[in-house]
């Protein structure tokens, strides 16, 4: 089910709230915190997102309508806070490689099926996605591939 946009004005100063809070285990298993700062304006900004883990690697999407990415581009160091721990990574915008997108959207939404309307993707009978609705998205969304500064 999709949220209504105006809900997340409310939804994620919540996020927010909870992700750094002692509670976080609830949500932190599938939702993390990444800031980041703002190219023109020099604002540090904080949003909740959906993330999963890949190969080493952190990932998460977002339309390409969404502002936000676009200070990743051509790379940024971020923080992310993920289960209670905070640390640096690089971040790098995939905007423009519809293979490589429509790739990661597949492996991601096999986990998430329900996030599938948030990229407007429907599902068949069977929770598979709508090929023409995947390749649609895969020129409309955003992956923002994260890797640790310091690996442990």
């Amino acid at each position: 089910m999709r949220l209504p946009e105006p809900l997340f004005v409310v939804i994620n100063p919540m996020m927010r709230v909870l992700l750094r809070s002692p509670l976080h285990c609830m949500l932190s298993g599938s939702l993390m915190l990444i800031s980041f700062t703002g190219r023109k304006s020099g604002r540090r900004y904080t949003t909740p997102v959906r993330y999963v883990r890949v190969d080493g690697a952190v990932r998460c999407f977002t339309s390409a309508e969404n502002l936000w990415w676009r200070n990743l581009r051509g790379g940024a160091t971020v923080s992310l806070l993920i289960a209670g721990k905070e640390a640096p990574y690089d971040a790098q915008a995939i905007f423009d490689d519809p293979p490589r997108i429509r790739a990661a959207l597949q492996q991601y939404l096999a986990l998430f099926p329900a996030d599938a309307s948030y990229h407007e993707i429907r599902l068949n009978r069977d929770r598979t996605l709508v090929p023409e609705d995947l390749e649609r998205a895969s020129h409309e969304a955003v992956v923002v591939e994260l890797r640790p500064l310091h690996p442990c």
